[in-house]
């Protein structure tokens, strides 16, 4: 090869390291700005959600006691009559002590879990 060739030759190779670091570094800004416009955007979804007060966390309580419900008595049904039988259907009697027994009785809750044992290793 003479002289000229090998410097053509050179100069090729310098063009295609120049090109190559070129699209790397093109690559390298367009994935951070891509990655910063993204952060941005679901920053800006976020900020306003909560500023319109439409806050995730707030809307489910995780951390409440679950709300006990009370069952209140039914009020007692009046007399109706079959006009096939004419037998009355039996009145149900109304005493205010079974009425305060059915109030004292406590709500059945299902006893907390135990916690776990903790795990004893040989570095412990």
């Amino acid at each position: 090869m003479d002289e000229v060739g090998r410097m053509q030759a050179k100069a090729l190779a310098r063009a295609k390291v120049r090109g190559k670091r070129l699209r790397v570094r093109a690559i390298r800004r367009g994935t951070i700005r891509g990655s910063l416009a993204l952060f941005g955007v679901l920053w800006a979804i976020v900020f306003f959600q909560l500023v319109s007060g439409n806050d995730p966390a707030l809307s489910t309580p995780h951390s409440q006691q679950p709300q006990v419900a009370v069952r209140k008595p039914e009020p007692a049904a009046e007399a109706e009559f079959d006009d096939e039988a004419e037998t009355p259907l039996p009145e149900e009697e109304f005493t205010p002590e079974a009425e305060a027994e059915e109030e004292a009785l406590p709500f059945e809750e299902e006893p907390p879990e135990p916690e776990p044992a903790p795990i004893v290793t040989a570095s412990s």
